[in-house]
């Protein structure tokens, strides 16, 4: 499948964040892009827990100013997880370039595995990020303004304890306008990016879709964001909480490659990826808790039965054993933000996500395989 280059939208510049990071770097001064570390910045649940994250994924990123000529190359290692990609971004959030795994070309003498069932983790890659460059596919080059950020995600490393499955972080050096390479260490420590959760209260999304009772997935009307990934669509269903009230998720699975289990990513799927995950449903779009499609249990039809509940309402017939998986509500005091998301359908798969219409319910395409919320509270199975 090639590769899809993506414009920025925005029509608003984030000013003060375009402010700080030409202070911190002017042209012709140091350090090299405007970077003295590499990867400063993790969000994940714990570090930086903003836009609504999926917790089978870790996102590293870097800020950079290429005023004075530099480029960014990454060298990298394809590692042992789901997935990967490489996607910058404007000052306002939005998508410039992006690269999927699948469409990372090896170094030579190396095998892509997301893209050949064959090969196995550890081969090469090189990719460059350079300002103004075309937005052309299987070049292994990002374009990108003078100013942005590049962030870098994995999905569901094999590798315990281990989020970027044994591969560690991709190398950065800058290529100065004069031909010099300047190697960056990766920072000490990946902290959390303040100026993004400034950009998300300014600029997000309003969190004023009324709860339903019961609540109705739909694809979000503004199918935008900040940050986003345009490898993953999602489905979301508002839901308001109620004292003991507990909610069941149901619906078909979509076929996916258990990398956990020993499948290459690279086998074929009706998806790479799919979870449901609560949210608080405010700004800055905090997660509570998610679950990918491994982590589910099937019945023998394939379908899927999620509890949602807070932990002290969490019914003693909710478990695994019975057939249930469970994800914890979260807080009691803003209204919960259901979202399924699907990642990288297959062309065959015609009831994805990524087929329901912007503002439409799941169901008008999706048929089984749209998730169906059922309030169950004081329900005991026979």
């Amino acid at each position: 499948m090639s590769r899809h280059p993506y414009r920025s939208v925005a029509a608003v510049a984030a000013l003060a964040l375009l402010g700080g990071v030409l202070a911190a770097c002017t042209a012709g001064g140091t350090p090299p892009a405007g970077l003295s570390c590499a990867w400063q910045y993790r969000t994940d649940k714990d570090t930086l827990n903003v836009a609504y994250p999926d917790t089978g994924a870790t996102y590293w990123s870097m800020n950079y100013n290429l005023i004075a000529g530099d480029e960014i190359i990454l060298d990298g290692t394809y590692p042992d997880t789901r997935y990967i990609s490489v996607i910058t971004y404007n000052l306002g959030g939005n998508v410039v370039d992006a690269i999927t795994d699948r469409d990372i070309a090896p170094n030579a003498g190396s095998q892509n595995p997301f893209a050949d069932e064959a090969a196995s983790p550890g081969g090469s890659w090189s990719l460059t990020v350079r300002n103004g460059a075309p937005l052309s596919g299987g070049d292994n080059l990002l374009s990108t303004g003078v100013v942005g950020t590049v962030i870098y995600r994995t999905y569901v490393a094999d590798t315990a304890g281990d989020p970027t499955g044994g591969a560690g972080l991709p190398d950065v050096k800058v290529k100065r306008m004069d031909g010099s390479v300047v190697p960056l260490a990766d920072c000490a420590t990946q902290v959390a990016d303040s100026a993004v959760v400034d950009l998300i209260n300014t600029f997000g999304p309003p969190t004023n879709v009324p709860a339903e009772n019961p609540p109705v997935f739909k694809r979000p009307a503004n199918i935008g964001g900040l940050y986003t990934n345009p490898d993953n669509t999602y489905i979301g269903a508002v839901a308001a909480w109620a004292p003991g009230k507990v909610l069941q998720v149901s619906g078909r699975a979509p076929t996916t490659p258990d990398t956990q289990a020993g499948a290459s990513p690279a086998a074929p799927a009706q998806l790479r990826y799919w979870s449901v995950c609560t949210n608080e449903y405010r700004k800055p779009y905090p997660v509570t808790d998610c679950l990918y499609d491994a982590q589910v249990p099937l019945d023998g039809n394939g379908d899927y039965r999620i509890i949602v509940s807070t932990a002290a309402d969490r019914p003693a017939w909710a478990t695994t054993g019975n057939g249930y998986a469970w994800v914890e509500w979260g807080s009691t005091g803003v209204d919960m933000l259901l979202i399924m998301r699907h990642m990288l359908p297959d062309a065959g798969f015609t009831e994805s996500a990524f087929t329901v219409a912007p503002g439409a319910a799941a169901s008008t395409t999706m048929g089984v395989y749209a998730p169906v919320v059922t309030d169950v509270t004081g329900f005991t199975p026979a």
